[in-house]
């Protein structure tokens, strides 16, 4: 009986990761999508990565970003599929998916149309999306610096959010992502080595094509590119180490066996019952060594608290765990 009801449990396990998983996608690209199309895209800042490269493409052309954003996607979408294998690509493509729709609603949203140029790239969006969706102009359009940081960082968890279930928005995340894989580089760093190339490019063509800004405007833009970039990064980097930080608890207390089941099986953590002595005493007595997440800290002593609230507890920050249940380890 037990034996049926297994690949069952499995299933509806895997069901509920899957869905967790397709959660955190829709939260990731909800909050990227709000962050570049209301605070940043709206203000000729060329942000990093693919929408850069579109924000460039709409600074010249007035094509709106969002036609070349879905194009260009697919072929980083093959380059995802040769370099990290159908399971990071699968999600890959699920972000994209939805980026396909939310980019253009936000844009058709936050497009500003009380200039020549704003009205050409909001008159180039598709018939049925500005139909569909009504015009509410950019989010703080008198305060460009506030409007920076709050879409930087709104970027910057979307991102994290995503990269979280080992997902992607598509994009230049690829190329952050195969090159985090390969190199002993952050995810954060390796998106200011990409995103660098990007916004010098978004400078020069802010001044020599479409609205052909003055220097001073376009160093000025080139300065906000430079800021966006390393908020969004930093951003990202915090919520990816946070999330992954592990700890290490030592328990010393005699219901070592109690406290060790409950960790086990409550929590699907595994325990090592070390041997000591006591230093006064001399009496031999049973150490329990748990290295866990962070986030499962709280669970953890609420456990020892119920069973023991006597036990004397250590808890030490881990620089890096590796092995089954936590990080691989990097083949050198």
């Amino acid at each position: 009986m037990t034996a049926e009801k297994t690949p069952v449990v499995k299933r509806k396990k895997s069901t509920m990761l899957l869905l967790r998983d397709l959660l955190f996608i829709f939260l990731g690209v909800a909050s990227y999508t709000v962050g570049w199309t209301a605070f940043i895209l709206s203000q000729d800042v060329t942000s990093g990565g693919l929408a850069g490269i579109t924000t460039i493409i709409q600074i010249a052309t007035n094509i709106p970003a969002t036609i070349p954003y879905n194009l260009i996607n697919v072929g980083l979408l093959v380059i995802s599929l040769i370099f990290l294998g159908w399971k990071f690509s699968l999600k890959t493509i699920i972000g994209v998916l939805m980026l396909a729709v939310t980019i253009p609603v936000g844009q058709a949203l936050f497009t500003p149309t009380d200039t020549t140029r704003g009205l050409e790239i909001y008159n180039n969006l598709p018939g049925f999306i500005r139909d569909s969706v009504h015009n509410i102009g950019p989010m703080l359009q008198n305060e460009p610096f506030v409007a920076l940081i709050i879409g930087s960082i709104l970027c910057g968890l979307g991102l994290g959010f995503v990269f979280s279930v080992n997902g992607s928005t598509g994009g230049t995340d690829v190329v952050v992502a195969i090159i985090n894989k390969y190199k002993n580089v952050s995810l954060g760093r390796a998106m200011i080595m990409v995103d660098s190339c990007i916004i010098t490019t978004g400078c020069l063509v802010s001044h020599y094509m479409g609205p052909q800004f003055p220097w001073p405007v376009a160093l000025g833009k080139l300065a906000f590119s430079v800021v966006e970039i390393v908020v969004v990064a930093q951003t990202l980097d915090f919520f990816m180490n946070s999330n992954r930080q592990s700890v290490q608890f030592f328990i010393f207390s005699l219901k070592y066996e109690e406290i060790n089941e409950a960790i086990t099986k409550r929590l699907g953590r595994g325990c090592t019952i070390l041997n000591a002595e006591g230093g006064y005493s001399r009496k031999p007595a049973k150490v329990l060594m748990v290295i866990a997440r962070k986030n499962m800290s709280v669970p953890i002593y609420r456990i020892i608290n119920k069973i023991d609230p006597k036990a004397f507890v250590s808890e030490g920050r881990v620089r890096g765990v590796y092995g089954e249940g936590f990080d691989a380890l990097d083949k050198k």
